[in-house]
Parts: structure tokens; sequence; C-alpha cells
């Protein structure tokens, strides 16, 4: 597998004398006519992997076109690296890898051509992009295929494309727009683990928006929800996650009893998937020495309990009611 770390292309060099948050996003407002599109948006990404999440319309779409310079903000500003993306748009971009949702690749050209144009739209010399080209296409499973018309590729062997054609000027911070959207199982799995690779082992900071949940548990550590222009939701996923208020309960013994002295002390409870109990905050406050003596007194020892988490999901969907 080819080493990213290999730098063919060296982009324009940070300014600050610190460093610089990965994306730092402040009183961000895109308009398109009357519309506002995003309306105050503040968050900062130090760098790892962030999944960007909201529904259509939420103003995903915009923010990354902003980033990219693309589109010029009506107010607040936009940084990648320390670099405003209105003031040094090539700069964002020299630093930046974009792929985007919809295919891009041009008609009648090999996989490799592809790629190599690609970094010779970002300045690289023609033999730079090409033997880098090489690389990105062993690096995302192509090496086979790299000689090959690009029409002819399959949409997973298309979307592997154009994440290579993203990397092959070897950026630091990685737009991933919906690269999971319309593959098979096993073309998901592909494209999800080279996105792990590029976070976790090769230093690359991604950004990844997507409306499949499962694809950002499973890469980013960070997310940002967007709804209606607004950020309801940014941090670090396991700290945004409510953790309090209540308990998966495993008894030994008959749980009949369990539940109803529960609920007549004020907890709310269900059955768990696995045979247990959920117990909620009700009129009162769940805690390890209430699930003890309720134990005690319906005569089911404690075989075990764990602190109830939210899923992604319900964390997701907590966000977008949220005011």
């Amino acid at each position: 597998m080819a080493k990213l770390a290999v730098v063919l292309y060296a982009p324009t060099p940070m300014t600050t004398s610190t460093t610089p948050f990965a994306i730092d996003i402040s009183g961000l407002v895109v308009r398109y006519g009357s519309h506002e599109a995003l309306k105050g948006v503040d968050f900062r990404f130090h760098g790892g992997s962030l999944g960007l999440l909201g529904p259509n319309g939420a103003g995903k779409s915009s923010l990354m076109r902003t980033l990219l310079g693309l589109v010029d903000p009506a107010a607040g500003t936009a940084r990648v690296l320390g670099l405003d993306s209105r003031r040094d748009p090539i700069g964002v971009r020299m630093n930046t890898g974009y792929m985007p949702e919809n295919d891009c690749h041009v008609p009648g050209l090999t996989g490799i051509e592809f790629v190599t144009y690609s970094g010779e739209l970002c300045g690289m010399r023609h033999s730079d992009a090409q033997q880098r080209a090489h690389e990105m296409m062993i690096f995302v499973g192509l090496g086979e295929e790299r000689y090959r018309p690009i029409d002819d590729y399959s949409r997973g062997m298309k979307q592997k494309a154009k994440l290579a054609a993203a990397l092959v000027h070897d950026p630091s911070v990685l737009l991933l727009d919906e690269p999971t959207n319309g593959l098979d199982p096993q073309s998901r799995n592909d494209v999800l683990e080279l996105i792990r690779t590029l976070a976790k082992d090769r230093g690359v900071n991604v950004v990844l928006s997507s409306h499949l949940l499962k694809d950002v548990d499973a890469v980013c550590s960070e997310i940002v929800v967007l709804h209606s222009g607004r950020v309801r939701a940014s941090g670090v996923i396991e700290d945004l996650k409510n953790k309090g208020g209540g308990y998966v309960v495993r008894l030994n013994g008959e749980p009949h009893d369990f539940a109803r002295l529960a609920e007549q002390r004020g907890f709310l409870i269900e059955r768990e998937a696995r045979g247990g109990f959920i117990v909620r905050d009700g009129s009162s406050t769940v805690t390890p020495r209430a699930l003890f003596e309720l134990a005690r007194a319906a005569g089911s020892p404690l075989r075990a309990f764990d602190p109830l988490e939210e899923s992604l999901e319900e964390l997701f969907m907590r966000s977008l009611q949220a005011e």
C-alpha cells in the first residue's frame, strides 16, 4: 500500500505561529438571494474525523462550498488550517481534498489519466501528478484497474477513483460528500475502511458529510449536526451522548417483582432486547443504590447493570428537536 507520507507537492505553508484548527467557523452566514442557507454557524474542529450531519436542506453542502472558497459568505469567517476561505481560496484548496457526491470524472479518460489530471489542476507538474496518481490508485484498491476507461467503472470503482483524485495532491484536510451513496455493502465497507485508515493512521483530517448515521458512527469521533442552517450539536460523539438518566439491568431469578416495585417507586421501566430491563428516571432518580435496594426487595439479585447510553441515531434526533 502506498504511503501518504510521501510528499510530491508542497501546499502553501502556514503563516500562523501556533497550530491552527483544521476547521474554524465563526458567525458564518451564507445567502442565495433571499434564502439564508447558513444562519450564524459557529464550530471548531481540532482534527481527526468529523461527521457532518443534517437532513436535506440543513446547509451541509453550502458549508463545504464555503470552506472551499466557492461561495462567499454574507458574514462571518470560514478558515481551513488557519487560511481564510474568502481571502485565500487557492491556499485553502491547495491544502484541501474534496470528493463531491456527484460523478465528476472526465469522459474518455482512463482512471490513471483522470487522477493525474486532477493533480495537475492542483498545480502539480505532470510527472509528479502521474507518479502520485499511481500511488493513490494502488492505495484505493484500483491498481489493476487504473488503465481501464473510467466510463466502464462500476459505481464503487468510480467512488474510489474520486477519492484517489481528492488525495492526489497530499491534502491535510479531506472533505467527503456522501462518499458511500449508492454503493453495495462490500464497496461501502471498502470505502469506509479507506476513510478510517486516512483519519487514524495517515494523519488526514477527515470531514464526512453523510445521511447514513452508521457510516459516521463507524468512522468519526466528532460530529456537527446542522438543521435549518444552524448548529444543533457539536463536539466529541461520546461526550454528547446522554449517558445519564437510566441503566440497563440484568437480574438473577424472577424479574416480575422487580419491575412492579420499580414502577411503584416512580421509575420508568421497559424490557431490554437481551432479557433485562431498562430503568429510567421518572418521578424518582435512578441510582446504583436504588437498583440494589429494588433487587433486594424483589428477591432478584442483580447480575449486572450498565449506564444507559444513547445511540448516534437517538443523539441525532434529540439534536434536531432542540430549540
